[in-house]
């Protein structure tokens, strides 16, 4: 298997719980250096915003493993890109990682993803964002809402193709937040929480990646997954919120 994004997060904690259920797991990510930490899992490394570097990583997966069964795509980006200040650098950087990454992994990855002694899995990554766009967050939400868009058409282009869609609400643990500037992240979260945006509670990054892993080793994997908590645990501030998903983890 194919880990996209693996170097934190979700992605990493999907890369160690197959591990650990005996896969042969293949993770990649920027940086390379913290996917090498992982037990069993073999490291390479990849910027999703490079063509030559997706295609290339691909090949070497598909090398290292001797084939491929299933494709999980983690790498995504998110940034507080209020529109009246977003300019083309801002949507690219967006696009680039959340949408063109992905369609690129995966037009690399179809011809092993689709032949006969495969298990033919491919999942990605969107947000529950992609069917509300928050404040301050358009940007993101409209690469997600892209994103869920190519995972139809995938799925119909490639019948073979077993495709799902994990559409992840507010989840800790993800260091999502530690590449944003604090103080104006807590202004826009301040507003999400008290307008209503947060329509889940949220959980842990270990209960999302496990939620990964039972899809992908389930022998009937739906076409959409919801990787969140029941509403009505909404928090009513972020704080709260992480409090909660870090008793539940």
């Amino acid at each position: 298997m194919l880990v996209v994004g693996a170097s934190s997060g979700i992605g990493s904690e999907v890369a160690s719980q197959l591990s650990a259920k005996g896969a042969h797991v293949v993770a990649c990510a920027r940086r390379k250096e913290r996917i090498e930490a992982l037990p069993g899992v073999s490291p390479l490394e990849c910027d999703v915003q490079d063509p030559t570097q997706c295609a290339a990583v691909v090949a070497d997966a598909v090398h290292i493993i001797g084939g491929l069964d299933a494709l999980v795509y983690v790498a995504g980006i998110t940034r507080i890109t209020p529109l009246e200040r977003s300019g083309y650098d801002d949507w690219l950087e967006i696009f680039a990682t959340n949408v063109f990454g992905a369609a690129l992994i995966a037009r690399a990855a179809i011809p092993s993803l689709t032949s006969d002694d495969s298990q033919s899995r491919a999942l990605f990554i969107t947000s529950d964002a992609a069917t509300l766009a928050m404040p301050g967050l358009v940007s993101y939400a409209a690469s997600k809402a892209a994103l869920a868009r190519f995972c139809q058409g995938l799925a119909v282009e490639f019948p073979t193709l077993t495709v799902t869609e994990v559409v992840v609400g507010p989840t800790a643990g993800t260091e999502v937040t530690d590449k944003l500037e604090q103080e104006e992240f807590i202004q826009w979260a301040t507003r999400w929480y008290e307008e209503g945006y947060i329509r889940h509670g949220m959980l842990h990054s270990t209960d999302v990646a496990k939620m990964i892993v039972e899809t992908l080793l389930s022998n009937s994997p739906p076409a959409q997954l919801i990787a969140a908590a029941p509403a009505e645990e909404t928090a009513p501030s972020l704080e709260e919120s992480r409090r909660q998903a870090e008793a539940r983890s």
